[in-house]
């Protein structure tokens, strides 16, 4: 179960400052609720999925770390 920062919480920082987990987990999450977003929510996942693919995408988080 995730148990880092809460999506508010994370809203007010930009996304160089989500830690990988952060953005894989709420990537996750935005890619469930895709045919339910608004064009403002597919905007920020497209954001998410720049970020994670400029940091090494999510190969780079190690299989055995869980979520935090």
């Amino acid at each position: 179960m995730y148990e880092g920062r809460t999506f508010d919480e994370l809203s007010m920082l930009p996304l160089s400052q989500w830690t990988m987990e952060e953005l894989s987990y709420h990537h996750f999450v935005m890619a469930q609720m895709s045919p339910l977003m608004n064009v403002q929510g597919i905007s920020l996942h497209h954001d998410l999925i720049r970020e994670i693919e400029q940091r090494g995408g999510l190969a780079a988080i190690q299989p055995d770390q869980p979520f935090k």
